[in-house]
């Protein structure tokens, strides 16, 4: 499923030489583990092209977007958070927890994460701004 959901996302590169390129730049920028993230996965061997184009965010529309990310999330780093954050403009707010792993939500433990995006799921109460949520 994660490979379904990832690869049809987007148009990846079939070129081998593409991710030889990535891998060689990212080891240098990166050396702990950068080259690990730029080589080739089976996306670029994916036999079926994305069914529509991908959604463009921006700050037109709805403003009830709620963004939850773990400060020490190896899958999604926090600065891709703030970054959509950005693109979302007024209309979203972001909740930063002091925490690690990918799930902050129901996966994660954290009781001011959990209490924050209850409140707004069931009573549709949305932060007045971004927060920070202390480690419990």
């Amino acid at each position: 499923m994660f490979l379904a959901v990832t690869c049809n996302d987007a148009e990846w590169p079939d070129d081998i030489n593409t991710y030889r390129q990535g891998v060689a730049e990212d080891r240098e920028r990166y050396p702990l583990y950068g080259a690990a993230t730029a080589n080739i996965t089976p996306c670029a061997f994916w036999p079926y092209t994305p069914a529509e184009p991908p959604v463009e965010v921006d700050a037109e529309g709805p403003r009830n977007v709620l963004l939850l990310q773990n400060r020490r999330d190896a899958s999604t780093p926090h600065l891709g958070g703030k970054m959509l954050r950005e693109k979302f403009g007024d209309r979203a707010r972001l909740i930063s927890v002091d925490d690690s792993g990918h799930g902050v939500y129901v996966l994660g433990r954290n009781s001011c994460a959990l209490n924050t995006t209850t409140r707004y799921l069931v009573e549709g109460e949305m932060p007045t701004k971004d927060a920070s949520c202390r480690a419990d």
